[in-house]
């Protein structure tokens, strides 16, 4: 076998996927450059919960939403509402107001026999309406309201909305929502067994909604986000799949969209009903022969400037019952919208997946056009649209096709775990342009991932190199570089539910630079870098490869900021391709020695071992290893024992006393037992007679015994030439009842003369030995080779005993035995 070299993958491997399936393999996992342990987020400041709030302090905060406006945080909880100053003390974390909002019927939500903390105010719709005001939706113990909050003071505005298909009933339920328009747009259920899934306009303007209970237009939907885009609104979910023709349930990604001047349709057809709602499902894949897929969406962000396009960046899982893997997608605005444009998918076509519309069949104008623009330009108001156009576009919501991530396929990828929320940087560096990812993680991690910052899909793939070799660590060139990995969740400082270390909410303040992380029990801040673990490392501070970090000769590696003077270096390309950390944390000057204890993980690229050398190791090893197994068998060998006269055989001990007599034949005669076969003093082991049932006997010396069952007859009987043996009872036998005899051998020949018989056993009492009279029952040890004491050879033509239950005899009841003799005096 020819050996393998560092760094390549196994040889069976090789073979099986053969060299065009290695080209396009699996991403694999970027190691991170600098780990960040508990014991450093420690000092990190948390919000659990209010002074005083028993139950804050017992089940945690209850995070519901988070949003950054006007210098505040706004953070919706359960029964509260908090506020946090932004550049403030970064080393504290308090709300400077908050507003408590609990549900006015709760004990009647208890009676009702709800979950105990489903009875409580969970505010799950956090959107602002102006630059001024709040519009805030909570469950309200399974009854949602509404409500309208100055957004510096936290003052209740107005009356409140009745809460139905614009904030679901169970905090478990999903909700995406958004204003446009001064209107609200919200996707949601809209009852209390969330059997009616709706993407629902209202507020202002007559109210507006999707077909109920239509499974072509949601399917068991999870709304994830929702956001208003040119004259659409667009909405971000999953729902099950019902185009692929796949049994079960099978999750699938969408985007959808509705325009923002619909007014509904016709009287004959989609009154009051979209009739602009269009879907398309949106794939994150690693491209390859065969696809990998990540079909679950877990969260989506705003539009960011992505190369120089409006993209949204979105994570993607694997299925619930596969292996826990997850990625991150790029889509382009401009490729979303343009794939609206494509074919209808016929959900009556006769094979699965559902084929495409041929063009012929669209009407015209276009379904999902808004009224006054393209093919519909002509209209004014969406009931004027022809019905056919409308009865079209109610069968036919969903396209055919998938909208393909930017470059083709995932920014970034991470197996062995999952993905939960996302925070972008589109602007990170002293010059803006670098992109930093901020990705939460289900067991409660923050990984810190910079992108590339060309575009993706150019000449090189993922994990390919800027022409610096073979280089597989993510480093220098590669379209991800992972940078941080930070844990954060502690399950003594941040109480909560179980599965409480999911990451639910990240948002970034850029301008103080600082992250602010949620969970279900509590929130944490934190800033964006660590710059003050490389000390004085030049090395250190320029291989991390952080934006927000820069070496300044006289302070060492501090975080970047406007007022810092010029002369800075930063090498986040990794051009320089300087790896490990200086020797002394506090040594100053260029330190290349490197200083593990900053925690930078340098890129050490494979080490190349000549084959030759290799293959002399390997023989070498195998040489050394057999001398030193020979040498240890002859230095442990033990000497042969003397031979000096052989022990004298122990007596056999004498036999156990029966606890029952023998019984006597069925005449109710005693015959005088047979002579023994040998003068031996000692007892021989009991035997039977083909009449008793066979026990086990104990093994001694000589041949193997095999146990067999002899036909009656009188012993000295001279064998006859062994006939062939018969698997049937022999003809001519009087049948017999079964205290008499067994049925005859049918592994024995037929006239074959039993062996002499043995005494079945004696008896002892204080008297001596009882030999009661008559014939007793014996068995015969039978060997292999001849029986001893000139018994017949019957050993080469026996055959193991084989039970066979057709030949067994009908039972029936035995006579009672006769009473016990007394002993011989």
């Amino acid at each position: 076998m020819p050996p393998r070299v560092a760094g390549s993958p196994p040889l069976p491997l090789l073979v099986l996927v053969g060299p065009a399936a290695l080209a396009l393999s699996f991403p694999r996992d970027l190691e991170p450059r600098s780990a960040v342990g508990l014991p450093a987020t420690a000092s990190y400041p948390r919000f659990g919960g209010l002074r005083g709030d028993n139950g804050s302090a017992e089940f945690g905060i209850g995070f519901q939403r988070m949003l950054r406006l006007n210098g505040t945080l706004l953070v919706a909880a359960r029964d509260h509402l908090y506020a946090f100053a932004l550049g403030g003390d970064p080393r504290a974390l308090y709300p400077q107001r908050s507003v408590s909002w609990e549900p006015r019927d709760r004990a009647g939500c208890a009676v009702r026999g709800e979950v105990q903390d489903g009875c409580h105010n969970h505010i799950r719709v956090l959107l602002p309406r102006d630059a001024r005001t709040l519009f805030v939706c909570g469950t309200n113990a399974f009854s949602p309201v509404c409500r309208t909050y100055q957004a510096l003071t936290l003052q209740q505005e107005g009356e409140e909305l009745p809460g139905q298909a614009r904030c679901p009933f169970d905090a478990r339920q999903s909700i995406a929502a958004t204003f446009a328009d001064d209107r609200l747009y919200s996707a949601t259920v809209a009852d209390f067994q969330a059997s009616d899934a709706v993407i629902y306009r209202s507020v202002r303007g007559p109210a507006l909604r999707s077909i109920k209970y239509s499974s072509r237009w949601l399917r068991e939907p999870h709304f994830i986000h929702a956001m208003p885009h040119g004259a659409h609104v667009y909405f971000f979910f999953r729902e099950m799949a019902a185009e692929l023709g796949l049994p079960g349930k099978f999750p699938v990604s969408r985007v959808g969209r509705v325009c923002r001047n619909d007014a509904g349709g016709s009287p004959r057809v989609l009154e009051r009903r979209w009739t602009s709602f269009l879907k398309k499902r949106l794939q994150c894949a690693v491209p390859g022969d065969v696809p990998f897929h990540f079909d679950v969406l877990e969260a989506v962000t705003a539009p960011h400037t992505l190369h120089g396009q409006p993209a949204v960046l979105a994570v993607f899982g694997t299925q619930r019952n596969s292996i826990p893997g997850s990625a991150i997608c790029a889509f382009y605005l401009a490729d979303v919208e343009r794939a609206f444009e494509g074919p209808f998918a016929d959900p009556r076509g006769a094979t699965a997946p559902w084929p495409p519309v041929p063009e012929e069949r669209v009407p015209q104008p276009r379904p999902g056009c808004c009224a006054g623009m393209g093919s519909a330009a002509a209209i004014v108001s969406s009931g004027d649209i022809p019905d056919e156009t409308l009865s079209f576009a109610k069968e036919h919501p969903l396209l055919h096709g998938v909208v393909a991530p930017a470059g083709g396929r995932p920014l970034f990828t991470q197996t062995g775990t999952r993905l939960t929320q996302l925070a972008v940087d589109a602007g990170a560096g002293p010059w803006g342009n670098h992109t930093v990812l901020f990705v939460g993680s289900e067991d409660g991690r923050v990984l810190k991932v910079l992108t590339a910052t060309r575009r993706p899909g150019d000449s090189r793939q993922h994990g390919d190199t800027a022409g610096h070799g073979d280089d597989n660590s993510g480093d220098g060139g590669t379209e991800a570089v992972l940078l941080e990995e930070i844990r954060l969740y502690e399950a003594g400082r941040c109480r909560g539910p179980r599965g409480a270390s999911r990451v639910l909410g990240l948002e970034l303040h850029p301008e103080g630079q600082e992250l602010f992380v949620a969970f279900s029990g509590c929130i944490m801040r934190l800033p964006l870098s660590r710059c003050a673990q490389h000390g004085q490392c030049r090395r250190s501070c320029l291989a991390a490869r952080d934006p927000y970090c820069v070496w300044l000769p006289p302070g060492g590696c501090v975080p970047f900021s406007e007022d810092l003077p010029d002369g800075f270096e930063q090498d986040v390309e990794g051009s320089s391709r300087l790896t490990g950390t200086c020797a002394g944390a506090a040594s100053a000057g260029d330190g290349d020695n490197g200083d593990v204890a900053h925690g930078v993980r340098g890129a050490v690229p494979d080490a190349m071992v000549p084959v030759p050398v290799l293959v002399g190791c390997v023989l070498g090893a195998f040489v050394l290893g057999a001398l030193v197994a020979g040498l240890g068998a002859a230095c442990t060998r033990r000497p042969a024992a003397p031979k000096g006269a052989p022990e004298p055989p122990s007596p056999r001990p004498p036999p156990a006393p029966r606890l029952y007599p023998q019984l006597p034949p069925h005449n109710g005669t005693w015959d005088p037992p047979p002579e023994p076969l040998s003068p031996e003093p000692s007892p021989e082991p009991p035997t039977r007679t083909p009449h008793s049932l066979s026990t086990p006997q104990p093994p001694g010396p000589g041949p193997p015994l095999r146990a067999t069952l002899e036909c009656s007859g009188a012993a000295g009987w001279s064998l006859p030439p062994p006939a062939p043996m018969a698997n049937r009872v022999q003809p001519g036998s009087a049948p017999l009842a079964p205290w008499d005899r067994d049925p005859r051998r049918l592994d024995v020949p037929p006239d074959s003369p039993p062996p002499p018989r043995r005494p079945l056993a004696q008896t002892y009492s204080l008297g001596g030995a009882v030999r009661p009279p008559g014939t007793a029952r014996s068995l015969t040890r039978m060997y292999s080779l001849g029986a001893p004491g000139g018994a017949p050879p019957w050993g080469p033509h026996h055959i193991p005993l084989q039970r066979s239950f057709s030949m067994k005899p009908p039972l029936s009841t035995k006579p009672p035995l006769p009473p016990k003799p007394p002993p011989v005096p």
